[in-house]
């Protein structure tokens, strides 16, 4: 959305210069050629019309152009998703807030993992306390797409709920395709350490009382 609003303003700025300066320069001939383009357009796509149909026409016109003008003017000015989500399921005294970025990267290290995954783009957007999904996964040919997408939506499910503790908005949104390249190997399971606990005793066993006091027989005389 960044490009294409810079890409409006140029343009429209552009236009603006040049029938600004025309028109200042010579407003009459300005005023002359807007007359022939509306007489060229009456005469060219109305011709057929009755006045009713013109209006009628002009108005849907209108109500398209106004939409349109409103779609852009609504995606420029609505409120940015926020770039933290609260974690949702944290009971202690304080507040633990997530960036989005975090959360994102987190899901692309568990999608990633997954067996025929080769590549994976993960956007997290923070909506109203929750964060929203959307990825963006190319998988091995030869993969069942429907069924890979249903285990990477789970993954991420997990990840954002069960591992971050975050509240999701919807289910996360999976765009997959297949792509020849080389997939990803599943996780090798975690090796378990070694039990600290000593097989035997550090301290050796110390003799018992008895065997320490000798018999009155053994007392030197």
């Amino acid at each position: 959305m960044n490009a294409f609003n810079r890409v409006f303003v140029i343009v429209t700025l552009v236009m603006l210069l040049v029938l600004g300066v025309a028109t200042l320069l010579s407003p009459a001939l300005m005023l002359g050629l807007a007359q022939s383009t509306a007489n060229a357009i009456r005469t060219g796509f109305f011709a057929n019309y009755t006045d009713v149909g013109r209006f009628l026409a002009r108005f849907m016109l209108a109500i398209g152009w106004g939409l349109l003008i409103g779609a852009l003017l609504w995606r420029e000015l609505r409120r940015p998703g926020s770039r933290t989500i609260e974690v949702a399921k944290y009971t202690g005294g304080s507040t633990i807030r997530i960036s989005t970025a975090a959360v994102a990267e987190r899901v692309k290290e568990e999608v990633d993992a997954i067996e025929g995954v080769i590549d994976a783009k993960v956007i997290a957007t923070g909506r109203n306390k929750a964060v929203e999904l959307s990825l963006d996964v190319s998988a091995a040919k030869g993969t069942d797409l429907v069924a890979k997408a249903e285990e990477i939506a789970q993954a991420a499910r997990h990840v954002a709920q069960d591992e971050l503790g975050l509240k999701l908005t919807g289910k996360p949104q999976v765009a997959i395709e297949a792509k020849q390249g080389k997939a990803s190997k599943p996780k090798p399971p975690k090796a378990s350490l070694p039990s600290s606990e000593p097989s035997e005793p550090l301290l050796p066993e110390l003799p018992s009382p008895s065997d320490l006091t000798r018999p009155d027989s053994q007392q030197p005389a």
